[in-house]
């Protein structure tokens, strides 16, 4: 099974982690592009340090929305003379940089827009194709053809599946910071989402992208989560004394806390759910699996591609 990674631009805990275990990395997935709505892309990258360790060949690099803008998204999808400027724009910077291949991470389209997302996933695969570059696309975990879903509804899985060359499903966030605790990637949900998704996209272009950090919650309601990595899970742990529980249902670790009054739930990913979740994947001979991100992780994880 193939290990790619995503990478935020000079975040320094990525960097670290990419200097140390680059060798074991088949793709690294940069966040280097930003679309505007007028279909114009704005270049943010570290491409310097990164190449001293990543060739071009093993680096695909990552358009997303402007600001992850659901009012981007929307807006370039369905104009027509954005989209023509997005498609020339992408395969210049990719013949001027020498890259071989291009994510697309477009997210926040509405169900209305579903048609026109499809459309502008199939005039941008045509012209690079046609150029002899590949695609890949990220696109919302769900498990069936919702119709009324602002997240997950535009993303016609068969027809995305019969374009681009990678589907990377992202495969995380089952609670997230506005909505109640809980685990961020179910074992249950996961198990859904690949039985959907097989049934709709060729098996050898499904990669799934699994989240290395984890949210706090206070159980006060008014409240949002607030995201951790694994190294500041570890030190609440050791501040307030509290061990790692374990979740058997969802397979995922979590822990309880108070300060201030205030009772805290923290849910995350480390070593143990990660694996779960892998052989899962590998069950099923899944193509690949895309870490959010290298720099947030249980350091242990890695050892679970010691061998590759």
């Amino acid at each position: 099974m193939e290990l790619l990674v995503f990478h935020l631009p000079y975040n320094r805990a990525g960097l670290e982690v990419i200097k140390k275990y680059y060798s074991i990395f088949d793709k690294l997935i940069p966040a280097w592009l930003g679309a505007a709505a007028d279909g114009s892309i704005r270049i943010h990258d570290d491409a310097g340090t990164i190449h001293q360790y990543m060739n071009k060949k093993k680096i695909i690099p990552m358009v997303q929305n402007l600001e992850l803008s659901s009012r981007v998204s929307n807006s370039l999808v369905k104009d027509k003379e954005a989209v023509n400027r997005f498609t020339a724009d992408s395969l210049a910077y990719l013949k001027k940089r020498g890259y071989e291949e291009l994510c697309l991470d477009i997210e926040g389209v509405k169900y209305e827009n579903r048609e026109s997302y499809t459309d502008f996933i199939g005039r941008v695969a045509e012209n690079l194709y046609g150029a002899g570059f590949h695609l890949s696309i990220c696109i919302p975990a769900k498990t069936g053809n919702s119709k009324d879903s602002t997240w997950s509804g535009a993303y016609d899985y068969n027809k995305l599946g019969k374009i681009a060359d990678r589907i990377i499903i992202m495969a995380y966030d089952f609670h997230w910071p506005g909505g109640p605790p809980g685990p961020i990637a179910p074992i249950n949900w996961l198990q859904d989402v690949i039985d959907y998704a097989i049934m709709e996209i060729p098996l050898e272009k499904i990669y799934f992208a699994l989240g290395l950090y984890g949210y706090d919650w206070p159980l006060k309601q008014e409240e949002r989560g607030r995201g951790l990595v694994y190294r500041q899970i570890a030190e609440l742990a050791g501040r307030y004394k509290k061990e790692i529980e374990w979740d058997q249902e969802s397979r995922c670790p979590y822990m309880k806390y108070e300060v201030n009054g205030v009772e805290h739930e923290v849910w995350f990913e480390n070593r143990c759910s990660i694996e779960s979740k892998l052989r899962l994947l590998q069950d099923f001979q899944l193509k690949g699996v895309v870490f959010w991100r290298p720099g947030q992780e249980d350091p242990e994880v890695w050892e679970l591609f010691k061998d590759k």
